[in-house]
């Protein structure tokens, strides 16, 4: 059994006005649209009692269907504005929680995932959560980012985007590199999931980072996964992360 029992978490020991604040522990997967955070998350998500996330799947697209613990009021606050952790935030945190009749008392992680991946928005995050590990994903090259914008249009579109080799290449520029280091967060490279090697490396380095039992996802999962994407995109997914 990978997650240790916590009989604190089962509902008849409920605590009632345990509300979580910026100094408790928690989680960020933070990446651009298309970089398969929410896969990540699903796999860390398993190595926890109850965290409040959701997961419902992997559908015909590719795409994960997966409510992280704050139930998307982290992305929902960025698009009416600039995101402030504020009081108001954490209330509002606290009350999506008690909408699915679950409290913080009831929880043995919290994990967040968004788009927060550039540096003011990182800095933001280190700066209100003192406790906070955060795994950023980025792509390492215009290769990798060429694959990650096409994904990220495949999954949202309602139509399939015509498929070329030319769709899988950026707009000329360098690819966002962050500044912003700090040994709260750990940066890996999209795709690195999906050869089998790198897959069970990158899990290692997250175990260790996360301070997790150890492995509990076999590869089979990401293969799942791969095996929903775009046809054309399956076998260039797989022989770009072997380069990784």
């Amino acid at each position: 059994m990978l997650c240790d029992k916590n009989e604190s978490l089962e509902s008849r020991n409920f605590v009632d006005g345990v509300d979580f604040t910026a100094n408790d522990p928690c989680i960020f997967v933070v990446y651009p649209a298309g970089a398969s955070g929410d896969l990540l998350i699903s796999i860390i998500d398993k190595h926890f009692l109850r965290t409040g996330c959701e997961y419902y799947g992997i559908d015909h697209r590719g795409k994960v269907h997966l409510y992280s613990s704050d139930y998307e009021i982290i992305d929902i606050a960025k698009t009416n504005g600039v995101l402030k952790f504020d009081s108001q935030w954490f209330y509002n945190f606290a009350d999506k929680l008690a909408s699915r009749n679950l409290n913080y008392s009831l929880l043995d992680q919290v994990i967040f995932g968004s788009h927060l991946y550039k540096d003011h928005q990182i800095k933001l995050i280190l700066d209100t959560f003192p406790k906070c590990k955060i795994i950023r994903i980025l792509p390492k090259d215009s290769e990798g980012e060429g694959i990650l914008n096409f994904l990220a249009k495949y999954k949202l579109q309602e139509k399939i985007p015509d498929f070329d080799a030319t769709s899988l290449q950026p707009e000329p520029h360098v690819p966002y590199t962050p500044t912003v280091t700090d040994n709260r967060i750990i940066d890996i490279p999209f795709a690195c999931l999906f050869s089998k090697n790198n897959y069970y490396k990158y899990y290692d380095i997250l175990i260790d980072f996360l301070n997790l039992n150890g492995r509990l996802i076999c590869y089979d999962y990401v293969k799942y996964y791969i095996s929903k994407q775009h046809p054309e995109i399956r076998d260039i997914l797989t022989q770009y992360s072997k380069k990784i």
